[in-house]
Formats: structure tokens, sequence, C-alpha cells
């Protein structure tokens, strides 16, 4: 009984981070095929822009919901909560209003000034939703979470696709978002068990504040790394470049997340319950590299079998990106799977603040990727430099991290360096097979990805790892290495 409990909450909780992911997708590829290109770049760069508001100012809300708060009565830790939210809602509503003159005048859209400005509505009426659907978590209840996420999602999707079909303009996107927050509140209040209130106790919101207040930079450096070569490219190239871009990139990023989020919970537990014996050894910490770096290599190959005819034909011929994008978006792609190498062992070393400076770094590296467009006004070019940059970024993740944790050093770089470089090579032999058919073209890259697999082999071979070890999560006796210096600061 208790086993299928578990198995009904797995499948609620993984039904919601479906919704988040395929329902965004759907609702695009559906505008894409509805609204003119400078449109539906304008549809895209509302929906970023909102986006960006919410997780820049993420003060962990949610997990601060679900942590409670001790023996003061919970009513009055849940209404201040919700006054906390209504006060973040306000803040985010006036960085809203005063941020869409400088968007539209970047975006050239000043026709679209009124719907930038409309979008501060929409954090004002998500901070009424129900925080007692985060509650009910703590008992592993996710139905009602799971609900309010994909009946927000799902209206969302109706409601912009269907006025999409009327209006054949931006205004479908703006309409969705407001649909979409105002259903996240009715489900939500009419799921939790928890009446809605306000209250105010003090040590309640300074809680909230301690708790929350190291997220926002790691939110504003994720928020940035994440959706700011959107707003970048549309203000530097245009809004009709940006909807190629946007449906590129994000056909490729999308299923990089998943692939993370599932490595990262396969071996996250494994690196915090080790024994002191096993976190001498190397195993565990070369098992984890070989699987990301595979993994990046795999899907960086791929991306340039098969992404170019993939995308035409899920988004219509017209945004089929051209064989340079495609090849530096499926180097980039990798670097950025690869840059997860430091944090399954340094979150389970409590090591999270050199999480955030990775975070950082890569927000820094899209702002030095834009500031080039102008020499070269083109997308591939600022998809090259974001993997250039972040190609850097991760050699000093790297070399940070062998230096905190035991990995073996030779087989680590190894591992980091021969997917982008196996990539880049195939990169550059594409445009002399350019005129091969899709066939011809994806047999070569399998046969290419044979190769490599085979150099991974004689690579784990050579570094004493048989294909048993890359399964198993206790390690043998023999397979140690110097312990390296703690860090006592990230």
């Amino acid at each position: 009984m208790a086993a299928r409990s578990r198995l009904r909450s797995g499948a609620t909780l993984l039904s919601a981070n479906l919704a988040d992911m395929l329902f965004p997708f759907a609702r695009n590829v559906a505008l894409s095929h509805t609204l003119p290109a400078d449109q539906y770049g304008l549809a895209i760069s509302l929906s970023v822009v909102a986006a960006f508001a919410e997780l820049a100012t993420d003060i962990g809300l949610q997990y601060s919901a679900v942590r409670g708060h001790g023996d003061i009565d919970p009513d009055e830790v849940y209404g201040t909560l919700h006054a906390v939210a209504l006060l973040r809602a306000g803040l985010i509503a006036l960085g809203l209003l005063a941020a869409a003159p400088l968007v539209v005048w970047s975006l050239d859209a000043g026709h679209a000034l009124w719907a930038f400005l409309a979008l501060a509505a929409v954090p004002l009426i998500r901070g009424f939703q129900n925080l007692g659907v985060k509650e009910l978590t703590r008992s592993y209840e996710f139905g009602p979470d799971a609900a309010t996420v994909v009946a927000a999602q799902l209206a969302w999707t109706l409601v912009a696709v269907g006025i999409a079909l009327v209006v054949r303009d931006y205004r479908c996107m703006l309409a969705g978002i407001l649909g979409g927050a105002l259903v996240s509140v009715v489900v939500s209040q009419a799921m939790a068990r928890r009446p809605w209130r306000l209250a105010w106790n003090r040590e309640v919101a300074r809680e909230a504040e301690r708790f929350g207040r190291p997220l926002i930079p790691n939110g504003m450096a994720n928020a940035f790394s994440i959706m700011g070569d959107r707003l970048l490219v549309g203000s530097a190239l245009g809004v009709s470049v940006l909807a190629l871009y946007n449906n590129a990139m994000g056909i490729a990023l999308i299923p990089r997340g998943q692939l993370i989020k599932f490595l990262t919970s396969v071996y996250l537990p494994a690196f915090v319950t080790r024994t002191p014996a096993e976190a001498a050894r190397a195993r565990l910490h070369d098992q984890w590299a070989v699987w990301l770096s595979l993994a990046a290599f795999a899907y960086g190959l791929g991306l340039l079998a098969l992404g170019r005819p993939v995308i035409g034909l899920v988004f219509g011929p017209a945004y089929t990106p051209s064989l340079a994008l495609m090849s530096a978006i499926a180097v980039d792609v990798s670097v950025k799977t690869l840059l997860a190498f430091p944090v399954p062992p340094c979150l389970a070393a409590g090591q999270t603040r050199f999480v955030l400076w990775g975070s950082i770094a890569g927000a820094g590296v899209v702002l030095i990727a834009a500031a080039t467009i102008p020499l070269h006004r083109s997308l591939a070019g600022f998809v090259g430099g974001l993997a250039a940059g972040e190609t850097l970024v991760l050699a000093g993740i790297v070399w940070r991290t062998l230096g905190w944790h035991g990995f073996s050093p030779r087989l680590a770089w190894f591992l980091v360096l021969f997917p982008v470089g196996a990539l880049l090579a195939l990169a550059a032999l594409a445009p002399q097979a350019a005129a091969l058919p899709v066939g011809h073209w994806f047999a070569l890259c399998v046969a290419y990805g044979l190769a490599g697999l085979a150099v991974y082999a004689v690579a784990l071979r050579l570094s004493g790892l048989s294909p048993a070890d890359l399964v198993r999560m206790r390690a043998p006796a023999d397979r140690t290495v110097p312990a390296a210096e703690p860090a006592e600061a990230a």
C-alpha cells in the first residue's frame, strides 16, 4: 500500500513537471504556425519578460510554505506568507511598469507598450494564490499543487491559441498569461484545505525574508542566463529573428533540462549517503562524470544529425535554422550539459555558493556574447560566442572542482573536453556535407557516434573502469585517490 501511494505521488508530481515542459512547447508550436514571425516574436517577448520577473524575484515562498514555522498557529503562518506574497507581487508589478518603456524601446515595438505595461497585472493576480496547496506536499499530497500547475498551463495555452486564431497578433499571449494566472488562483483556492487569509507575524515574515534573501542573486543570475539571451537577441536583431532563435534554442534546451534533472536526482542521493571510506574513492565521481559526458556527446550529436529537419517539421520551414546556427547550438548545448559537472558533489557538500557563482558566470557570458552581435550581426555568431565563453567557464569550474572532490583528474579532463572537441570537429565538416541527403548525413553522424563510443571505451579501460562500474553505486576497494582538501567556503 505504501509503495502504491509513493508511486501515485511520484506520478502526480511527474504530471506537473511534464505540464511545465509540454504545454509551453505545444503553445509555441501552435503560435508559430498561426502568427506572422514579427507578431510571434513579440508574443515570445511578453512571455519572456513575465517569466524573467518571476524568476529574478523568487524568494522561495513555496519552500517556506512547505517548511512551516514551528509552534506558531498555522493560520497565522500562512496568513503572513500570503501577505508577503502580495508585497512581493506589488514590487514585481512596479518593476514591470518601470521596465516596460525600456523593453519596447529595445525591441523597437513602441506600439506594444500598453501590453508590456499590462503585464504588471499578472503578479498582482498570482499574489492571491493559496499557498495551502504547497503545504499539502509536506504529507506527499501533490495532487492539489499539480492540478494548479496543469490547469494554469492548460488555460494559458487554450486562451493564447484560441485568441491567436482570431486576432493573429501578439495580444493573444497577453490574454493567455492573464488567463493562466487567474486560473491558477481559482484552482489553488478551490484545492487548498486551509482558507486563504491575511495575517502578520513579525517572526514568520522575518524568517521568510532570511530564507529568501540569499535566493535572489541566484534567481537573477538564472533568469538572465536562461532568458536574458532572448531579450538581447530581440533587441539586437529584431523580434522576427527572436522568433527563429526561440524555437531553435528552445527545442534544444527543453530535453536537456529534463536529462540533467534525471541524472542529478539519481546521483545526488548517492553522494549524500556515501560512507567516509567511499568518499576517498574516485569511482562515484568518475561514474557521474562518465554519464554526464556521454549525455553531452550523444545529445549534441543528435542535434547535429536531426536538429534542422525536426525544427523545420515541427515549427514550419520558415523557422528552419541555418546549418551554422544548428552546429553552434549543438556545441553550446553540449557545453551547457557539462556545466552540471560539479552539481551533485557540491550540493552534497553544502557548497551552494560555488553553484551560484557558476550561474553568475553564465549570465556574464550571455552579456559578452551579446556585445559581439554588432560585429557579425548573426545568430550563429552569437551562439558561437556563448559556446566559447561557456567553455572557458566550464574549464574554470572543472579545475576548481577537481581541487575539492575526488575525481580522477586525467579522466575528468578527458570526459569534459572530448565531447566538445568531437562535436566541434563534426560541425567543421558539416558545410562540406551540406549537399548530402538527410538520410546519408544521419548515417554519417551515427558512424561518427559509434567511433566516439569506441574512444570512450578505450579511455575508460585505461582508467581502470569497467562497464560494471558505470551501473553500480558501491565502490570497489582499489579505486582510491588522495582525498581533496575540504572547501570551507565556495
